[in-house]
């Protein structure tokens, strides 16, 4: 298996076609978050409290909580609905993307004509196998997950109860735990990579793919690690350059934001708004980039598995057949 030539060929085709990097960022598949922070305040300033040094009326405060809730429970339960409303919309638009993006670099990798529009269509033929394929492996995860947030909860109890023995216990149930997730998790992550590429690709069934992913990481362990390190090798040499980018670009606006508010101007929210408006647009196609790279190189490498020269799948969606060209009318 070429591995090197993968690592430069997934960089190549993602320069080259730009419209993959729209893709990525819509996929999903690099994964992220997002941290909702609330002003805190001091105690003195708590509800219920009594203004000096001493502790916080906890009733009162319950009370105030309680009776906020009941006044904006409307409030609340239209809000949730829409972060639903609005999570699940993602979600789609995500196995969507994530289709075409396969899809696309498996048709840029053979080198034939492919377009947004074509890939677009590729995403949706597969949109429903990748939900319930997404759906599956969330699955998986959930009992790790069960048992980390069993494990924490038997935490604080043992905390609160002082009992010694069970916090050693358990942190002994923890240590064993963690030992047995990196494995886990190392699986389910070649069974997401191999499983998508073999859904869009072979076009498979989200449980047939999954089934197909396990046996290639059955047979081609060896090779899947090594495609795996490569992939964390390069990953951390372009993210050492991102970071130095990102510290080029970040590091004069702070100066000037500094400076600014050192010298009492009312200007310095204004050189924080123009950073932002500027540096986040940049960072997030820097971003973009390197999740089409990252799909792209997983796409080569499950293309090029068990076989040393990648396969010529057939278009899902031909292509528009060329008008014969028009022979003059004989006199």
């Amino acid at each position: 298996m070429p591995y090197w030539e993968v690592v430069t060929r997934s960089f190549r085709i993602s320069w080259r076609h730009k419209y993959l990097w729209l893709l990525a960022l819509f996929a999903g598949e690099s994964g992220g978050s997002f941290n909702f922070n609330s002003p805190g305040s001091t105690p003195g300033s708590l509800p219920g409290s009594t203004g000096s040094a001493s502790s916080p009326n906890i009733g009162a405060i319950n009370q105030q909580i309680t009776h906020w809730l009941n006044d904006n429970i409307g409030l609340i339960i239209g809000a949730s609905v829409a972060i639903i409303l609005v999570a699940i919309a993602f979600f789609v638009l995500a196995a969507v993307c994530e289709g075409a993006l396969v899809r696309a670099a498996a048709e840029h990798d053979a080198e034939r004509p492919f377009g947004l529009g074509w890939a677009w269509r590729a995403g949706t033929a597969t949109m429903g196998a990748m939900i319930r394929f997404r759906l599956l492996l969330i699955a998986l995860g959930l009992p790790l997950l069960a048992l980390f947030v069993a494990l924490a909860l038997g935490f604080v109890a043992a905390i609160v109860g002082q009992n010694g023995g069970l916090i050693a216990l358990l942190a002994l149930f923890g240590f064993v735990l963690i030992l047995a997730a990196i494995p886990y998790a190392i699986f389910l992550f070649f069974l997401d990579r191999l499983g998508t590429r073999a859904l869009v690709l072979e076009q498979l069934g989200a449980v047939t793919a999954l089934r197909r992913a396990f046996a290639l990481v059955k047979k081609r362990l060896g090779r899947l690690l090594l495609v795996g390190l490569l992939s964390i090798a390069v990953g951390i040499v372009v993210g050492i350059g991102f970071v130095i980018v990102g510290a080029i670009l970040v590091v004069p606006a702070v100066l000037i934001t500094i400076a600014a508010y050192a010298s009492h101007s009312s200007a310095w929210w204004v050189a924080i708004v123009l950073a932002v408006l500027i540096l986040l647009p940049v960072l997030l196609v820097i971003s973009a980039f390197l999740s089409a790279q990252t799909s792209t190189y997983w796409t080569l490498a499950f293309r090029r598995l068990e076989i040393d020269q990648p396969p010529e799948y057939a278009y899902a969606y031909p292509p528009v057949p060329q008008q014969p060209p028009v022979l003059p009318t004989p006199f």
